[in-house]
């Protein structure tokens, strides 16, 4: 039925043939061809079939292959913890590996050559003020408040000294000179000197410090 089709007459017609028929002699253009050369190409077909086939399996790992990649990724793991700092841990050292490091002849306290870098440092301060004065230049004022400013942070750090006792071993010799030189540049010494020792009992605490 599916081979004829009803016209509008009713008159049975032969439905069109779309496809054509299923051969069912072999191909004339394969059986033209002789057998030596057919032979011929399924034997290249099927060494390129083998061919692609051996060259796509890959080769299988070698039995320490597992270890290696282990190895190197500890390895990797290592050297990102190596890389990694963490501020709030404790140094890998002590205070008295410091101190053990400092030569000895560096705790030994001399008062007169604490006093000569003092004398040393007033007379800098007194000669750039008078040299200034003298020039009295638009060019050179600048730099004097540049050099001034410099010797005056000296003169800071001579009663820093004094205030951390290391100037000399007398405590008065330490309170008088630190309280003038640090009164020179307007700031409170002792104030200076009792805040200033707590922050280092307490330094990098973030509550007391």
């Amino acid at each position: 039925m599916a081979s004829r089709l009803v016209s509008e007459c009713g008159v049975v017609k032969p439905f069109p043939r779309i496809y054509p028929k299923r051969r069912t002699t072999p191909n004339a253009s394969f059986t033209s061809i002789p057998a030596a050369s057919r032979n011929n190409s399924i034997r290249s077909q099927h060494f390129d079939r083998n061919w692609a086939l051996n060259v796509s399996v890959a080769p299988p790992p070698p039995p320490h292959f597992d270890r290696v990649v282990e190895e190197q990724r500890q390895e990797e793991e290592d050297d990102e913890e190596e890389e990694f700092f963490n501020p709030g841990a404790p140094p890998p050292f002590k205070l008295s590996d410091v101190r053990a490091a400092i030569p000895k002849h560096c705790w030994v306290k001399d008062p007169i050559r604490s006093m000569s870098y003092v004398f040393r440092d007033l007379a800098l301060v007194f000669g750039l003020a008078a040299a200034a004065s003298r020039l009295n230049s638009w060019f050179v004022w600048p730099l004097y408040w540049f050099a001034q400013g410099t010797m005056f942070w000296a003169l800071f750090v001579l009663g820093h000294d004094c205030g951390h006792g290391s100037f000399s071993n007398d405590h008065k010799l330490n309170s008088v000179v630190g309280h003038l030189l640090h009164s020179a540049i307007l700031v409170p010494y002792h104030g200076w000197r009792i805040s200033h020792r707590t922050h280092h009992q307490n330094h990098g605490h973030v509550e007391n410090d």
